[in-house]
């Protein structure tokens, strides 16, 4: 079995587009091209990773040689005829979406090797904001000492008649990444928020609310999905700015819970993995492949409680690397975050 890797950041754009003829924006066309040997540090010796520029690949990856294993990179105008030349391809991307298989279809890897475009759009719908809102209701209900809720809306009147009830909200777009497609609503929508609304509402059939909450810590958690069980993987501490991503903590497992312990008591939380696993095995029956679910710490009515499924990325994560980063390096580093310099995207490790 030959494994191949592509690191598509701009997977959750993808998703929200639908289609296969999805041009990525600036911003995911720079981070595919600096970051595109991302994938080395959960590959195996001998496996490929697809990406722009060889050189500048072997280049970028140079730096963090001692702690990664022996992978070949390989080019997109080098994949006619790949599969020819290596049995039993299996291509395992950052996120499966129509634009990348179509991608890697017109680039030489015939469709035997590829998920069908049910499989896809399978996993798109999986995506969805919605798919977790009976997910979060079973979670709080059957864990204490957590919260949360969300509803679909499909129109301005169901906006309005959720804030007048809700008061401060968050609205988010069914797909988008990293704190796009996201807005903070107080109270009563103006012309920008009504704007960005109408948008939603035109292109992706509805927008998902949720109360703001007082926010004092994020975290996730990461879980491998397979035929027949999920499996919890590690815990990832990271930081926000404006609902987008700004980078993660690198430790060992006993680090991060000593450090998520400071905020909120283990014993809160330790309950959540099997509760999810049972959750996520139900919710996402058919879906094979890495997924994070992303968490908080709140502040609400005097006490600390745990916001269980804030989101599910239904893909790999920047969580899911720091955990193969923190492994390959072995305490050598303590953060990662990822650096936009002279208009190029740089893996930071310190």
């Amino acid at each position: 079995m030959v494994v191949t890797h592509v690191y598509n950041p701009e997977h959750d754009l993808a998703m929200a587009y639908g289609g296969e003829g999805f041009t990525p924006p600036a911003a995911g066309r720079g981070m595919r091209a600096g970051l595109g040997f991302l994938p080395a540090f959960w590959a195996c010796d001998g496996d490929f990773i697809i990406v722009d520029d060889v050189a500048a690949m072997e280049r970028a990856a140079a730096p963090f040689g001692e702690f990664l294993p022996k992978v070949s990179f390989v080019s997109w105008d080098q994949l006619s005829g790949f599969a020819g030349r290596h049995e039993g391809l299996v291509v395992k991307p950052w996120g499966w979406d129509m634009a990348l298989r179509h991608q890697l279809l017109r680039a030489g890897i015939p469709s035997g090797f590829l998920p069908k475009k049910e499989e896809v759009e399978r996993v798109r719908m999986l995506s969805h904001r919605r798919t977790t809102i009976p997910l979060l209701r079973r979670l709080v209900d059957a864990l204490p000492d957590t919260l949360g809720c969300r509803q679909e809306a499909h129109g301005l009147e169901d906006v309005r008649k959720w804030l007048s009830q809700e008061g401060a909200t968050v609205c988010k777009s069914p797909w988008s990444s990293s704190g796009r497609g996201v807005r903070f609503v107080e109270k009563n929508l103006d012309a920008n928020l009504e704007g960005f609304l109408r948008n939603v509402l035109t292109h992706q059939g509805s927008v998902i609310l949720e109360p703001c909450y007082h926010r004092l810590m994020d975290f996730a958690m990461e879980f491998m999905v397979e035929r027949e069980k999920v499996r919890y993987e590690g815990l990832s501490l990271f930081d926000t700015r404006h609902g987008a991503y700004v980078g993660n903590m690198l430790a060992t497992e006993e680090e991060k819970w000593k450090t998520l312990g400071s905020a909120v008591p283990e014993e809160v939380v330790l309950p959540i993995i099997p509760a999810l696993e049972e959750g996520l095995a139900e919710t996402f029956a058919g879906y094979q492949g890495p997924l994070g679910v992303d968490m908080m710490v709140v502040e609400a009515d005097g006490r600390r409680k745990v916001h269980p499924c804030v989101e599910v990325n239904v893909r790999r994560t920047m969580g899911w690397a720091a955990l193969a980063i923190a492994q390959r390096t072995r305490g050598r580093y303590d953060t990662l975050h990822v650096e936009c310099r002279d208009g190029g995207y740089y893996l930071c490790l310190e």
